[in-house]
């Protein structure tokens, strides 16, 4: 954008009016305000797309299509701001015996640019593929997450006791073992610590079985007895596994970025046929079946919704979830974050593609 202005004036004016072009021209910078919108807009948008490619992927898994992950890698934005002022006296004459002439020139420009990064190769594998480690479990329930949101969410099992998987209910043992363990934290009795070993470090879950009552003792003794666990100990080891080693072991099997994704693409309402048509997985998932409850309801229709958490749009139809929905939405957010903690923040060359935004 540049803009010139010039005007006619009376030369008494001219040295006022020559000090203020020449100011005005010395102090054009660019506003520190504009850090202010542009990192408030330019966070906005990348939130709303990585939501947006998260539920994409989910659907595309559920549909048994291929997921893509392009990150943003960096956002740079580059402002210029130029001026300049310059004057004039034209001697007098008989046509116009008293005049000064000023002209004064400005320009702006604003070039951001934005990188993108797939996700592929060793890094694909670590982020997506490797199951959640059982310590990184037990770190979160410790950091104040519900142990209902957590386990639903990471664990597949736990000492054999099965969690819900594709559709199919939970066992009811394990829904007993996640209610206990969720009253547990909120009274304050659930903590654990890492063990420096020869063969490597253990994770320690520390379970206090008094001093808040008969309720926080009888919740320890069942989790003890479900897991098969020793009655005389608070403390078992966690390891990853199917089947634990002893009476002091709590194996558990996690599951992975992808898992996780596969898992809550069956709480997609697929549109009628999709499934019968060999379109999408079906699920054997029902409507009012309360042990197999979906860790997030995705809706569908035809038409984009009015009021959603994160929609997209996939092969002639729109998947979205309710704005309304705050436990989807919370399984959601607590997805992102895992894939914030999934990340190995290693870098690599090509391919990367650069797209200049205007």
């Amino acid at each position: 954008m540049r803009y010139v202005m010039r005007r006619v004036v009376n030369r008494s004016l001219a040295p006022i009016l020559g000090a203020l072009l020449l100011a005005l021209a010395g102090c054009a910078s660019v506003s520190p305000q504009n850090i202010k919108s542009d990192r408030m807009d330019y966070g906005q948008v990348v939130a709303e797309s990585w939501k947006r490619q998260t539920l994409l992927n989910v659907v595309r898994l559920r549909y048994a299509d291929a997921p893509v992950f392009l990150d943003v890698s960096s956002i740079i934005n580059s402002y210029s701001v130029a001026g300049k002022a310059n004057g004039s006296v034209t001697m007098p004459s008989s046509i116009n015996p008293d005049v000064t002439v000023f002209g004064g020139e400005g320009s702006w420009s604003n070039t951001p640019t934005v990188t993108y990064q797939p996700l592929m190769g060793d890094r694909f594998t670590k982020s997506l593929l490797q199951p959640v480690p059982p310590a990184s479990v037990f770190q979160l329930m410790q950091g104040g997450w519900s142990p209902d949101l957590v386990l639903r969410t990471v664990v597949t099992s736990i000492n054999g006791l099965r969690n819900s998987l594709g559709g199919v209910g939970s066992d009811s043992a394990f829904d007993q073992l996640v209610g206990a363990l969720t009253r547990i934290q909120l009274n304050g009795g659930l903590s654990f610590r890492v063990e420096a070993r020869k063969e490597g470090s253990a994770v320690i879950v520390v379970m206090r079985r008094g001093g808040s009552g008969a309720a926080l003792s009888e919740d320890s003794r069942l989790v003890q007895q479900l897991l098969g666990l020793d009655g005389d100990s608070g403390e078992f080891e966690v390891a990853y596994g199917l089947v634990p080693k002893s009476n002091r072991e709590v194996a558990m099997l996690s599951r992975s970025m992808l898992e996780i994704l596969l898992q809550l693409g069956f709480g997609i309402e697929l549109p009628d046929g999709h499934a019968k048509e060999g379109r999408a997985i079906p699920g054997r998932w029902q409507a009012g079946d309360v042990a197999a409850a979906p860790l997030v309801r995705i809706h569908s229709g035809l038409e984009a919704p009015a009021d959603a958490y994160a929609a997209i749009p996939y092969k002639g139809h729109w998947y979205w979830i309710d704005d309304t929905d705050i436990a989807s939405k919370r399984v959601f957010t607590f997805l992102l974050i895992l894939f914030s903690l999934a990340e190995t923040g290693q870098s690599y060359s090509a391919p990367v593609v650069t797209v200049p935004s205007r």
